[in-house]
């Protein structure tokens, strides 16, 4: 099943001033956009996976076949390289998230040490789309909430790989 996928960020912001007799509007367009086709090159895809999730604690989202799972309809879905990654906080707390320790080149780091925290309505997306993106051999995604108490999330993970 060919993928297309089509990644669109739009910030739009409006500011005004009011003085005694002038007005002044400032505005601020921000956008982002990939495109992804079908394959396993720079600015291509192959495989797409997405989840609705509750965690409590520390949960790992392994990236490789030797380690978690990623299964749906189709059956079984392994990935060689991450292309795009996007975790949105659906939950009412904060929820961290941290590379893990095997991320060889990932957007966080090598180490546990540094993390990103995702707040209620909070989302975050990363894109890699060039030719190899984010390896996965050994990798994962860590995902964890200080508070220990259950919270829910979405992800979604594009990149190239295999579904058995």
């Amino acid at each position: 099943m060919p993928l297309n996928a089509q990644i669109t960020l739009s910030i739009i912001a409006h500011e005004s001033t009011v003085g005694d007799i002038s007005r002044q509007m400032r505005v601020t367009p921000v956008t982002y956009a990939l495109s992804l086709s079908n394959g396993t090159g720079a600015n291509q895809a192959n495989l797409v996976w997405s989840a609705s999730a509750d965690i409590e604690g520390l949960e790992d989202i392994t990236l490789c076949s030797s380690g978690f799972v990623f299964s749906d309809e189709r059956g079984t879905v392994t990935f060689s390289a991450v292309k795009v990654v996007y975790i949105k906080n659906t939950g009412t707390g904060n929820i961290l998230w941290l590379a893990g320790p095997d991320w060889p080149s990932g957007p966080l780091g090598d180490t546990e040490s540094g993390g990103l925290l995702i707040r209620p309505g909070g989302a975050v997306m990363l894109a890699a789309p060039d030719a190899t993106g984010w390896t996965t051999a050994g990798s994962l995604i860590q995902l964890g909430n200080p508070t220990n108490a259950q919270q829910t999330y979405d992800v979604a993970i594009i990149g190239e790989g295999a579904v058995s």
